[in-house]
């Protein structure tokens, strides 16, 4: 659990940081994808610390590309 409560704070520091930069040169669309990614990796690192069982991600590539082998 403390190792999750510096994950999210490292997450806010780095946001704190990052975000003004972005929002003073109008990245709109970085932002966006910068927030979206941050909230991903810090979200499945939370469900990894709280023993959720997360599926494989080559599950879904074997199902996207099993025809091409």
């Amino acid at each position: 659990m403390p190792s999750l409560i510096g994950v999210v704070v490292f997450a806010i520091l780095v946001a704190w940081w990052e975000l003004p930069k972005l929002k003073e040169k109008k990245r709109t669309k970085e932002m966006a994808v910068f927030i979206t990614l941050l909230l991903l990796g810090t979200g499945l690192y939370g469900a990894l610390g709280m023993n959720v069982k997360l599926p494989n991600p080559f599950l879904l590539i074997k199902l996207v590309y099993g025809g091409l082998y």
